[in-house]
């Protein structure tokens, strides 16, 4: 199964670095390491984990999904 298997073929270096932070992040969110919060702007559970910087995969801030899109928005 591993060998037809291929996560990284065809990414860039910039999109294995995100894939990577996002990885660790789900990892240490399941195992409580870091804890889900409210959405920054409204106050609403947060359902999106944003990173600022992927280098730093553990430091994420919470968004509700409409604002983190819009914040995506912004940033283009």
């Amino acid at each position: 199964m591993r060998e037809h298997r291929t996560p990284y073929k065809d990414l860039t270096e910039e999109q294995k670095m995100r894939a990577d932070a996002r990885s660790i992040a789900k990892v240490y969110l399941k195992r409580g390491r870091i804890l889900r919060e409210d959405c920054e702007v409204c106050g609403k559970p947060g359902e999106e984990m944003h990173h600022d910087d992927y280098t730093r995969p553990l430091f994420v801030r919470w968004f509700c999904r409409e604002h983190h899109v819009d914040l995506h928005m912004q940033e283009k």
